[in-house]
């Protein structure tokens, strides 16, 4: 449940999010991340996450290619963040990385 946003939209894909299995976070992650619509940058991140899901991805880690059209579900979820302002896409991807974070920290990683 979103910490720091009380849009129904931003708290609909939040939960959303939180429903995906972890290879599909990272790869939605990395997704927006990229995506020239999303004004936070941070290569040090999406650097990191490409590392997380090459370990748990066997064909992102062979091509290093990471392909929306294949996972329509996370198309979808990504055409709806870009439909955002700037602000809740901010808060929308600050979200998505705590989320990832919490994950890794109760993992150990």
């Amino acid at each position: 449940m979103p910490k720091y946003c009380n849009n129904e939209k931003v708290v609909n894909l939040v939960k959303y999010f939180e429903t995906l299995d972890f290879a599909d976070k990272l790869r939605l992650s990395i997704d927006m991340l990229e995506c020239y619509h999303i004004k936070v940058k941070n290569d040090e991140v999406l650097e990191i996450l490409k590392k997380l899901l090459c370990t748990v991805d066997e064909s992102y880690n062979k091509t290093k290619f990471l392909n929306l059209l294949n996972y329509k579900h996370l198309l979808m979820t990504s055409a709806q963040v870009m439909e955002l302002t700037e602000k809740k896409q901010n808060i929308f991807v600050f979200e998505v990385l705590a989320n990832i974070y919490g994950i890794l920290k109760n993992k150990n990683l």
